[in-house]
């Protein structure tokens, strides 16, 4: 080519993916929704193989997502909560008079229950305006057999048939240590928290028993399907061998995870 030659150096510009922490999942009408930090929200419909962004309108911190009565309600820091009608694609704002942090949501007997670390809050119009309920250090709550049951710092655990009356078992306590995430399945609760801890309740939260997790590192989530109780945590996924909770093997350690659920048979997690 000699002289006459030309050289043409191209520069494609390729723009990096954001990527957020993720804090909570739940599953509600073939979709699993999942949000997590500056308002982010993410949608599936084919089981989590394949993910599509939601807005959720806010860049606050959300740390738990419920569905109930064809709704999903979220909640977060700064007293932030919003509800979707619409399979977690938009959301809207619901009203409180509340500011401090929510880490946990519920649905049962039609009413939506979050708390946090300050007080409980309590909603019966899907999450469009909400109650202040008693004042509690709390991380999460789960509904089954008419009953929400939850759980926080302390070791604490509180019951409610309605979640607008409260009952604390401050008194009978069987662990001291931070307690994160609660499920519901095969008519029994169970908790699991810092250090491995897992306690179980077969009343209806009226007492804990001490379970033994085989791991030490801490369990920040924890749900029920497939005829069994799966949690995970820092480095760890475990998973009960029978559906009583009473026996657990490990199942991962490369993985660190903020929350589990459970749909269409199959479980997803989300995390960092």
């Amino acid at each position: 080519l000699g002289n006459s030659a030309t050289l043409i150096i191209s520069t494609f510009v390729v723009d990096a993916p954001t990527y957020y922490d993720m804090d909570g999942i739940t599953f509600g009408n073939n979709t699993f929704v999942a949000v997590g930090d500056d308002g982010a929200v993410l949608t599936s419909s084919d089981n989590g193989a394949t993910w599509d962004n939601g807005t959720s309108g806010i860049t606050k911190q959300l740390n738990d997502i419920a569905y109930g009565n064809s709704t999903f309600v979220a909640v977060g820091d700064d007293g932030t909560n919003l509800y979707s009608s619409d399979y977690g694609a938009t959301w809207s704002s619901g009203t409180t008079t509340e500011d401090s942090d929510y880490d946990g949501v519920a649905n049962g007997q039609n009413v939506f229950v979050a708390l946090g670390n300050t007080n409980i809050i309590r909603s019966t119009d899907n999450g469009s305006t909400w109650s202040t309920i008693t004042t509690a250090n709390l991380r999460d709550v789960a509904f089954g057999n008419s009953t929400f049951v939850a759980c926080g710092a302390d070791g604490a655990t509180y019951t409610s048939d309605n979640g607008s009356q409260w009952t604390s078992y401050a008194g009978i306590k069987v662990t001291s240590n931070l307690l994160r995430g609660i499920a519901f399945g095969n008519n029994i609760f169970v908790a699991v928290g810092a250090s491995g801890t897992l306690i179980k309740s077969t009343n209806n939260g009226g007492t804990f028993s001490v379970g033994v997790s085989q791991v030490s590192t801490t369990l920040n989530s924890i749900t029920y399907g497939n005829n069994m109780f799966l949690a995970v945590g820092s480095n760890t996924v475990i998973a009960s061998t029978d559906n009583t909770g009473s026996t657990f093997g490990i199942k991962a350690t490369g993985y660190t995870f903020e929350d589990v659920t459970f749909g269409n048979g199959v479980f997803v997690a989300v995390g960092y």
